[in-house]
């Protein structure tokens, strides 16, 4: 089972000055380190993937765990990485090996930015698997996820966007995001592919 532990960081202007201070974090295997410093309304932060396999990172929701953006970082590879205000740092370690990862915050911090609202609506809610089945899933543009046995994945999707179910290669669309998905609302997935198998027959 993927267990999350998570840091919650105060700094003060001493990591804004010129030199660089990095931090450096062991994450365990198959687990996720969740990162956030509550001073901040929102932050900057580069990133050095120092391990020598794939790092997974995301931006989540404080309130509903929702992903608002997801990269994979390889090995040797670093990113500048924006967290907005409300939102939490995400560090994924999916393999079976301690991973090694340093990060600083950056000057120009979102902090006293105006939050650009978004153009089109957005609906935060969880994807859940009950069943003893990994399910890969693909949404076009944004990830493409296996959810497996009895686990559930928060996402931030725009209106309009959809989700198919991956069934050997062949994409089956099994939900279209709408006003009608309440924020935070947890949708199973299993009835929404038995649907969706029955309307092709």
């Amino acid at each position: 089972m993927k267990k999350t532990l998570i840091l919650f960081l105060i700094t003060t202007a001493i990591a804004f000055a010129q030199k660089e201070e990095r931090s450096s974090l062991l994450i365990p295997p198959k687990q996720t380190v969740h990162i956030d410093y509550p001073l901040y309304q929102g932050f900057n932060v580069k990133i050095w993937n120092t391990s020598k396999f794939e790092l997974g990172i995301a931006s989540r929701d404080k309130r509903t765990d929702s992903v608002q953006q997801r990269r994979s970082l390889d090995k040797g590879e670093s990113i500048t990485f924006e967290i907005n205000p409300g939102m939490y740092l995400e560090f994924e370690n999916r393999f079976l090996t301690p991973l090694k990862v340093e990060f600083t915050l950056r000057k120009g911090t979102t902090g006293n930015k105006k939050t650009v609202e978004p153009l089109t609506p957005q609906r935060a809610f969880y994807l859940e698997n009950n069943t003893a089945q990994t399910i890969p899933l693909v949404i076009p543009g944004i990830m493409n996820p296996k959810l497996t046995p009895f686990s559930r994945s928060g996402v931030n999707l725009v209106n309009g966007q959809k989700v198919y179910l991956d069934l050997n290669g062949e994409r089956i669309l099994i939900l279209t995001v709408t006003d009608s998905i309440p924020h935070g609302a947890r949708i199973d997935l299993a009835t929404l592919i038995n649907q969706a198998l029955n309307k092709e027959q």
